[in-house]
């Protein structure tokens, strides 16, 4: 049986992050629409961003190189918030790529 799918909702970065440390297990909050949220721990592969690039240039919002030295320790990744993740396919969601066909761009 195929493993469920997620859409990152938020936590883009992050994700790709933790893709590029070689984090096997990601922690993650499904939110379905009329349902309560679920707690899941998602592989990389099962996860699918809707942003083609992420920018290692840090900016207001977001500083991957950063991201990268925090998530590298242990104490780093249990203090990072969960994704945010819907099922894939889910209504109003846009075009996506798998997570590991996200590339960081300069």
């Amino acid at each position: 049986m195929a493993e469920p799918q997620f859409y990152i909702q938020d936590g883009v970065h992050r994700a790709v992050a933790l893709h590029e440390l070689g984090v096997r297990i990601i922690p993650g909050s499904v939110q379905e629409l009329g349902k309560a949220d679920v707690q899941v721990y998602a592989k990389p592969e099962q996860l699918h961003s809707p942003r083609q690039t992420v920018s290692r240039t840090p900016n207001g919002r977001h500083d991957l190189v950063a991201m990268l030295v925090w998530l590298s320790t242990a104490v780093g990744r249990n203090r990072m918030p969960d994704l945010i993740l819907e099922p894939l396919g889910a209504p109003g969601q846009t075009f996506s790529v798998p997570l590991a066909q996200v590339k960081i761009v300069p």
